[in-house]
């Protein structure tokens, strides 16, 4: 009898642990697909300020529904590669609006500054840099989360024209049909 008690006490215990084990598995999942499906994410543009300095402007668009979605400001980094190492360049948020809880029902925009001054950077396109920025927030479908907080993490990759090369140069070695553009975006990779 107390053997049978025990092994039903047992079963018991091991069907709620299941239970909560598929649910907390539910919920993984509805932020994972929010977080990566619903909250889409790239590189807006690139300005150049002048003396090694740019601007940065990325996006997060909410392209999956009519709730919206509640991110942490990415905290955004640049790197150049310079031979097989990438190499942290200075990155600031540009205005207030990458900093603090932004809620996405469209489409946002984040600003950064960064100083991308390089000496002997790789140079996948001739006379270009090769740059990535990487960014992590955190996702969330509620303003005020309660365990329900996805971390995503994006990576941007781009060719950036530096500050010191000039455009004759640039245009010797590679065919645009006018001014070389200050940035060219790259597939993931």
């Amino acid at each position: 009898m107390i053997f049978a008690a025990i092994l039903a006490a047992d079963i018991g215990v091991e069907k709620y642990q299941a239970m909560r084990v598929r649910e907390r598995a539910a919920r993984v999942a509805a932020l994972q697909h929010l977080a990566l499906n619903r909250l889409r994410g790239d590189v807006q543009s690139v300005a150049d300020l002048g003396d090694g300095r740019y601007e940065l402007t990325t996006y997060l668009e909410n392209v999956g529904g009519v709730e919206p979605i509640y991110v942490v400001a990415p905290d955004m980094r640049a790197y150049v590669q310079v031979g097989t190492v990438w190499q942290e360049v200075p990155m600031t948020p540009a205005d207030d609006s990458a900093t603090g809880v932004a809620k996405i029902e469209r489409k946002q925009t984040y600003r950064y500054r960064f100083d991308a001054r390089v000496r002997d950077f790789a140079q996948l396109l001739p006379n270009y840099m090769h740059v990535r920025f990487s960014g992590t927030m955190l996702v969330s479908p509620s303003s005020r989360p309660n365990g329900d907080v996805f971390e995503r993490k994006d990576n941007y990759y781009v060719y950036l024209k530096p500050f010191d090369v000039a455009d004759e140069v640039v245009l010797r070695r590679m065919r645009f049909s006018g001014k070389p553009p200050i940035w060219i975006p790259m597939p993931p990779h």
